[in-house]
Formats: C-alpha cells, sequence, structure tokens
C-alpha cells in the first residue's frame, strides 16, 4: 500500500483500508469505553436498534457525496505497523478518488465505468474492470447502497478518547467492522481485524459534504506513462 511488492501491498492496503477506515494512534490503546452488549433479540433483529446509529446511517446514505482527509494504520499482529495518509472523495453513484499521499503517493479512481490505478513512480496506470475489483462492503456504505436494513448490529460502545459512538456490525455478508460516528453523526472511525489479528484502522477529519465536482473523478494518463489494461471479459 518499490516494484511489484510495492504494487501487491497497495492494493491490499487499499482493500483493507476502504473495508477499514480510520488511524488510530498508539495511545488508542488506553482509550476508555463503556460498552453495551445486545441482547439476544437486538442481535437477530434486522435493523440495528439504535436510533442515533440508523440516523446517522440515512443521514450518510443521504449525501450526494464527500471529500475527507484520511490517516490510516495498517498494525500487524506481530507487532509492526505501516502508516499510510492522503485523502479520499465520494460523488455517487461509483465514483470515488483514494488518493494516497504518504509514504509515496498511489492513485486509485473510479469513474463510474472502471477503476484506474497509478502509480507515478513507477510511471505506470492500470485499467480495472470495475468497483468491486478493489471495493469491500464499506465502500457501498460510503457509496449509498448499503441501508440500514442491511447491517446487523453485534455490539456498541462509546469511546471517551475520542469521542464517538462505536458499533461493532456486519455489512451484508461480510465479516464485522467497527464504524465510529461524531456525536454530529458524521462516520468517522472504521476498523476491522483479519484472522490472523492483524488491524487496519482509519480516522476521516476535515471532510466536506459537499458533493466534489465531477471532473474530479477523471484521469487521462500523463505522456509516457506504461497503460496497462487488467480488466477481465465479463
Amino acid at each position: 500500500m518499490i516494484g511489484t511488492d510495492k504494487n501487491g501491498m497497495i492494493k491490499k492496503v487499499l482493500i483493507l483500508c476502504v473495508s477499514c477506515c480510520l488511524f488510530a494512534s498508539q495511545a488508542l490503546a488506553a482509550k476508555v469505553t463503556q460498552q453495551w452488549d445486545l441482547d439476544e433479540y437486538e442481535k437477530n433483529a434486522a435493523m440495528p436498534k439504535s436510533e442515533f446509529f440508523n440516523r446517522s446511517i440515512k443521514r450518510l446514505s443521504q449525501l450526494p457525496g464527500f471529500n475527507c482527509r484520511f490517516d490510516q494504520l495498517i498494525a500487524f499482529a506481530d507487532g509492526g505497523g505501516k502508516h499510510y495518509s492522503g485523502s479520499v472523495a465520494v460523488l455517487k453513484p461509483k465514483r470515488f478518488r483514494w488518493q494516497y499521499q504518504q509514504p509515496y503517493e498511489q492513485l486509485y479512481l473510479g469513474d463510474g465505468d472502471m477503476i484506474w490505478h497509478y502509480e507515478p513512480d513507477l510511471m505506470q496506470a492500470e485499467r480495472l474492470n470495475n468497483i468491486e475489483a478493489v471495493d469491500s462492503s464499506v465502500m457501498g456504505l460510503l457509496d449509498g447502497s448499503i441501508t440500514a436494513t442491511e447491517i446487523k448490529m453485534f455490539k456498541r460502545e462509546y469511546d471517551s478518547e475520542l469521542d464517538i459512538q462505536r458499533f461493532q456490525v456486519r455489512l451484508k455478508d461480510s465479516p464485522e467492522v467497527w464504524l465510529g460516528f461524531s456525536k454530529y453523526g458524521d462516520l468517522v472511525y472504521i476498523e476491522r481485524q483479519d484472522t490472523l489479528g492483524n488491524s487496519n484502522q482509519m480516522r476521516l477529519s476535515e471532510c466536506s459534504y459537499i458533493a466534489p465536482p465531477k471532473n474530479l473523478f477523471s484521469f487521462t494518463p500523463p505522456k509516457g506513462v506504461d497503460v496497462l489494461d487488467m480488466r477481465q471479459s465479463k
């Protein structure tokens, strides 16, 4: 997320990060939370039993688009980690721009028809089939295609350090993920762990909820850039 190794890593990191957004510093390990386990009725209910959560999801689904800064931490079970930062923009339907700025530049751009993956330092751009190629259930949530009725909640808690409400949920058939909302109902935190115990956490900040201009989601490879067509025939 220098050569083929870096290319593979950025793809894996993007898939993780779109499905688990929000950087959390080491201080997060000391955060104080108040947690409520849901009863069996709530766990089996189709609609999560939280008016705040449902209002927040509804607000998110009604946004035409947004633009945020992100900080992301990949924390490996063996104690290592990687930190990334940049910006993410979404324009419904199916347009997104995921721009990595640190530690090196990478761009994933969905123009509504296909996805571009551009690496300036390699002078290489790839065409990908569709949004599913790098998408996840969380991108579906950001895009508004997943609603509260398709979300199953398992736990909810208050994080006093970040001053957010956190909800452990399943989006459609995806693995569980934590979603965190500010007191205003803005999605500002997403976290997921994989089966090996690696954690992917991201924090969104400096968000604008005015729809970004459509021309932000178009890409023309610069002169001299190698273009690879990685799309698969349907």
